[in-house]
C-alpha cells in the first residue's frame, strides 16, 4: 500500500551572497555551511539558487557535487543545487540537481528555457533541455521553474496540471529594477496553480535579495538581504483549495479563489499550443 502524501515540508531558500574571490569555487563551502544552518531549522529541503554554488559559467573547473551529497547525507536534508555543465552532446547547458537525503541525486532537470539575452552578451550559448521539470520526493509532486521560466505562465501551470505541489523557482539574481515584479509573479504563480513557490536568487554586493516562500493564499517568508529563510508548507490546504470550488458563502472560507484547475476549458486553448512566426529561436541563440 502506497504511503500516504506528507501534509506540510520544510523548506530552505538560500540567498547566498556570491563569493568570487579567490575563485568562484569558495561558494561551495559557503553552500555547506548554508546546508547545516537549513537542517538546523528543521529544514526537509534546501534551495540554492541557479548555477549555485555551480560552477557559474563555461570554462570554470570546480566540481560541487562530492561536497554537497556528503552535506546532505551529514544533515539528513534534501539538496537542490545548479551549475552550468558541459552535455553528452557537448553543449553546455544550466543543470539542476535535487540531492536526497542519503546523498543520491533524485532528479536532473535541464533548463527548457534559457535566457532570451544574446549569448555574445553572456559569456557563450546556453543551450535548452527538451522536458519540463518534474520530480517526486517523499511522496509530494514538485515542479522546477528556473529563473525566468516563471515568468512564462505555461510552464509552471502544466507543472502544476502534472501534480506539483511546490514549485522550486532558483533564480540568477541582478533583478535590480525587475525585484518587485519578480516577487508579484512568484504570487501569482502560486495564486493561480493553488501551490506553493519556493523563489531564491544569488546576491551580488549590496542589492536587494527578492528570495521568498509565496503559498496560494499568502507569503510565508521574504528572505531581505537574509541568507537563508526557512518556512513550513501547508500541502493539506493547498490541496483543499484544488478540490474544492468557488463559493459566496460570508465569511469566505479563502482567501484566494478556489478550483482554478477544475475551472479550465482546454478546448478553448488551441493558441498556447500552436508556433508563431516570431517564436524565439532558443537552439539558434548563438
Amino acid at each position: 500500500m502506497a504511503s500516504a502524501k506528507p501534509d506540510s515540508f520544510a523548506i530552505a531558500i538560500a540567498q547566498p551572497i556570491v563569493r568570487t574571490d579567490p575563485d568562484h569555487s569558495a561558494n561551495v563551502s559557503h553552500a555547506v555551511t548554508l546546508i547545516e544552518r537549513a537542517a538546523a531549522c528543521g529544514a526537509d529541503l534546501v534551495l540554492f539558487p541557479e548555477h549555485s554554488p555551480g560552477p557559474f559559467r563555461e570554462g570554470q573547473n570546480y566540481d560541487a557535487s562530492k561536497a554537497l551529497a556528503d552535506a546532505a547525507i551529514a544533515h539528513h536534508i534534501n539538496v537542490v543545487w545548479s551549475r552550468m555543465e558541459e552535455c553528452a552532446d557537448d553543449l553546455w547547458r544550466l543543470v539542476v540537481y535535487v540531492v536526497g537525503r542519503d546523498g543520491s541525486t533524485v532528479f536532473r532537470y535541464e533548463r527548457t528555457h534559457p535566457a532570451t539575452v544574446p549569448s555574445a552578451d553572456t559569456g557563450g550559448f546556453v543551450a535548452p533541455g527538451s522536458e519540463l521539470g518534474s520530480f517526486e520526493i517523499e511522496g509530494i509532486p514538485i515542479g522546477i521553474a528556473v529563473c525566468s521560466e516563471l515568468w512564462i505562465p505555461e510552464t509552471t501551470r502544466v507543472l502544476a496540471l502534472r501534480g506539483a505541489e511546490i514549485i522550486l523557482s532558483p533564480a540568477g539574481g541582478h533583478f535590480t529594477a525587475l525585484t518587485k515584479n519578480w516577487q508579484v509573479l512568484a504570487r501569482a504563480r502560486a495564486i493561480e496553480n493553488h501551490c506553493y513557490v519556493a523563489l531564491t536568487n544569488n546576491v551580488y554586493g549590496a542589492e536587494q535579495g527578492a528570495a521568498m516562500i509565496a503559498g496560494p493564499e499568502h507569503v510565508l517568508v521574504e528572505a531581505g538581504r537574509a541568507e537563508l529563510a526557512v518556512a513550513t508548507v501547508d500541502l493539506k490546504r493547498a490541496r483543499w483549495l484544488r478540490d474544492t470550488d468557488d463559493s459566496l458563502a460570508e465569511p469566505k472560507p479563502f482567501d484566494s479563489i478556489p478550483g482554478l484547475l477544475r475551472a479550465r476549458r482546454p478546448a478553448l486553448y488551441d493558441e498556447l499550443v500552436s508556433a508563431r512566426d516570431d517564436d524565439f529561436d532558443y537552439d539558434g541563440n548563438r
